[in-house]
């Protein structure tokens, strides 16, 4: 084997260790891990790279939180407080977010500056269920929202014993610790990193750039088709960087995590019919292969197609209409502020004044 070749297999070892730590701190406890980049330093690090979902809280429940405009604007207000807190301490922090989950946050901070906060949790603490339950009802009837999704989705939450929680936050500190040296080890200058502005982004439809609701409108109606964020700006005729730097800022979430939601989204509705293939499912989804559908299908729901589709197996009832699937179908998407979604009709008014 030639020097290059060893090389470059060292270095794809390392572009992912960062990733594989938090991937083993994960495996087995239920907990979730991601790292809130506040300053762009992972992008300097390849030993740093992660993939979109240990980015973001991309859990089952924090997806279905997400689908409701005004919900996932609420989630971007939780941490951007807990990203505050803990640049003004530099230190960790502990708490339930406004859906009743609990979160362990740690900052990662290189000679005295804080570049980043990893997040650890999404989860539920043992005796306190009830009490999220209630807080996600009285959040639901102060929003006017059907807390009947938010509740199933609930019960899918993991589970961990509050005796635990000094293990799972030595296990944080570990990938902290890992984080560092990383920094440490490639001479990064913290005093080059600014924070990156800490606001919402522009939740409302008519707020959006061009590009971006065309973004959107492409990727509902070609969900079946197997294109990328590349073959998106194509269409778009703008440079991928642009789009997805654009897109990230104004809808709050990376161009690449959206369109798999999306098309998980589209393939959920399609397995509550149990007489369609999950070939068949992944295909008309945008999927290449089956093997790269069942990996994100189960990172993104925390079941195989298999396993959620067997649930519906004696069910007669059809598509739930609060399913983020038929959103996408009749067009529903970022409503303006102070108002509901709009139906079928209204939906379709939309699309062709826009």
């Amino acid at each position: 084997m030639s020097d290059a070749a060893v090389s470059t297999k060292e270095e794809s070892s390392l572009s992912s260790l960062l990733q594989q730590v938090m991937e083993i701190s994960e495996a087995g406890t239920g907990m979730r891990a991601n790292f809130d980049d506040l300053t762009g330093v992972r992008y300097d690090i390849p030993a740093m790279h992660i993939d979109e979902d240990h980015e973001h809280h991309v859990c089952p429940f924090c997806l279905v939180a997400k689908t409701d405009p005004g919900s996932r604007n609420d989630c971007i207000r939780n941490k951007i407080a807990a990203n505050w807190i803990v640049i003004r301490r530099k230190a960790g922090l502990e708490g339930i977010c406004h859906m009743g989950l609990f979160d362990l946050v740690e900052p990662l901070v290189i000679q005295g500056r804080v570049l980043g906060a990893f997040y650890y949790g999404s989860v539920l603490i043992r005796g306190t269920e009830e009490e999220s339950l209630k807080r996600i009802r009285a959040y639901c009837a102060a929003n006017d929202l059907d807390p009947g999704p938010y509740e199933k989705a609930l019960k899918e939450v993991p589970v961990i014993d509050p005796g635990s929680i000094p293990r799972h936050r030595e296990s944080l500190k570990t990938i902290v610790r890992l984080a560092r040296f990383l920094c440490e080890s490639a001479g990064v200058k913290p005093e080059l990193y600014k924070i990156k502005p800490l606001k919402l982004p522009y939740l409302s439809a008519q707020d959006l750039p061009y590009v971006i609701k065309e973004s959107m409108r492409y990727i509902y109606n070609h969900v079946n088709e197997p294109f990328i964020v590349k073959d998106l700006a194509a269409h778009l005729r703008c440079h991928p960087d642009f789009l997805s730097r654009k897109f990230k800022h104004y809808a709050g979430v990376d161009l690449s995590l959206y369109l798999r939601q999306v098309r998980i989204e589209h393939a959920k509705e399609l397995l509550q019919n149990p007489k369609v293939r999950i070939d068949d499912a992944a295909e008309q989804s945008g999927f290449s292969d089956r093997i790269t559908f069942t990996k994100v299908f189960r990172r993104m729901t925390g079941q195989t197609p298999g396993q959620y589709q067997r649930q519906f197996d004696r069910s007669e009832e059809g598509p739930d209409p609060h399913n983020v699937g038929v959103a996408i179908r009749e067009g529903i998407y970022l409503p303006s502020k102070g108002k509901k979604n709009a139906g079928p009709k209204e939906a379709e008014r939309r699309r062709l004044s826009s």
